[in-house]
């Protein structure tokens, strides 16, 4: 199996365009023999390190919810959305006088050429420039590394493709994470489900990567001039956002939906329990991000109301959402799947209909942002203060309201959310 499918990665468009990238250095090392003759050898196993590598880090997704393979996932989506800054702070280290200083450059390829990520393809100018035994040993660290990486892949196969063995059960009660933590009922058990997947699960963990990196990325087109009200107000866009994620949360249930309505349970408490378990895991986030951007910003005085508008944008998605959810089913990636998997069969109302939240929770959002603004204009703090109450009064408003409402549509529409659900996910 291992080998059909390196056979379709290759023959993939990713792997085709790896291989017409190799046969760039197949052509540059046309003067040399011995490099030409090298790269016969090297940039195959290049392309099959690079098929052999994707396969690799897609193995870990495949295993389940493995606490490697989620952070694996995450790390990558960070560092994807980071790219930018990436890119330009290398290339500042890099330059000299607005152009790239060949020394340094130099230095780095040649740093480079001894990973396992450049080895393979510094084997033939080596040779070609008569150093012999550097260009074995980098050989020797390519072979390995394609060596390592297949038998890390074949260890993940062979995982994945067994029943775990079951352990036994002791007469002693186990871990029950954050179920035995949340109060008992069934809005706290919930509330226990929710954050659980809030913390354990890449398609909602990568939403709380954004409210953290965000940002980073506004301090990047700022220039990293941070010392400005617009840098302290960074979070209240993505607090909006984070606060819309469970638009459909539902559809993220898959098979454990059918499991939840067989317990009987209510839609109010259904709904109170997935606010409570997304405020849970989103709130602290939103607070630690406000106190940093507006540390750094120095505008100390609008602490209260970047709270007011944060939490206030948070909260208000949320009750939006509880009733949003109680409607609404779409395709998305199935738990285990990889994170950036796109789903068929979105349709444009959706998304349309995603607009419309969006657009309501900054309606809601205005008279706390309005007052914001205010302090900043006059600095005076009470204006401050102002839109952190006027803020959260909202917010919790809109929640209530949102259980209250969603509650009501969820005891109607439960066995139609079943159907769409198998629907959608094909269970």
């Amino acid at each position: 199996m291992m080998l059909a499918l390196t056979l379709v990665g290759v023959c993939g468009i990713p792997g085709i365009v790896t291989t017409l990238g190799a046969f760039v250095g197949l052509v540059a090392s046309g003067s040399w023999p011995v490099a030409l003759l090298a790269s016969v050898v090297c940039l195959p196993i290049g392309v099959l390190t690079c098929v052999v590598a994707s396969r690799t880090v897609a193995s870990f997704s495949s295993r389940g919810r493995g606490r490697l393979g989620n952070v694996l996932g995450l790390l990558g989506f960070g560092v994807l959305v980071l790219a930018g800054p990436i890119v330009t702070g290398l290339l500042s280290v890099l330059g000299d006088r607005g152009g790239l200083d060949t020394d340094r450059v130099g230095a780095l390829i040649a740093g480079l050429s001894w990973t396992p990520v450049g080895a393979v393809w510094a084997v033939p100018g080596d040779l070609a420039d008569g150093e012999l035994w550097v260009g074995l040993v980098k050989l020797g660290i390519a072979v390995a590394t394609l060596a390592a990486l297949w038998l890390l892949w074949r260890r993940n196969v062979v995982a994945a493709s067994v029943s775990p063995k079951r352990r036994a059960v002791s007469g002693r009660s186990g871990r029950l994470g954050w179920i035995g933590l949340a109060p008992t009922g069934p809005t706290g058990a919930g509330w226990a489900r929710s954050l659980s997947y809030w913390l354990g699960d890449p398609r909602y963990l990568r939403n709380l990567v954004i409210v953290a990196v965000l940002p980073v990325l506004l301090a990047f087109a700022l220039g990293w001039q941070v010392q400005t009200p617009i840098f302290a107000f960074v979070v209240v866009l993505p607090a909006l956002l984070l606060g819309l994620v469970p638009y459909a949360d539902v559809s993220y249930d898959g098979s454990a939906f059918s499991t939840l309505l067989a317990t009987g349970i209510r839609g109010r408490d259904d709904r109170a329990g997935r606010l409570l378990g997304a405020l849970t895991a989103g709130a602290p986030l939103v607070v630690v991000v406000t106190v940093v951007t507006v540390g750094l910003s120095g505008q100390w005085l609008l602490l209260p109301a970047v709270l007011g508008c944060g939490l206030g944008a948070l909260l208000a998605g949320l009750g939006i959402c509880a009733l949003s959810s109680a409607y609404l089913v779409i395709p998305v990636p199935a738990s285990g799947d990889n994170v950036f998997k796109r789903v068929p069969g979105q349709s444009f109302w959706v998304g349309l209909a995603l607009m419309g939240f969006t657009l309501m929770a900054g309606v809601l959002t205005a008279p706390a942002l309005a007052l914001a603004i205010a302090a900043v204009v006059t600095g005076a703090a009470v204006w401050s203060w102002l839109a952190l109450v006027v803020g959260l009064l909202i917010g919790v408003g809109v929640a209530v309201a949102g259980v209250a409402l969603g509650g009501r549509v969820f005891d109607r529409t439960g066995p139609v959310l079943l159907e769409r659900v198998r629907a959608t996910s094909g269970y």
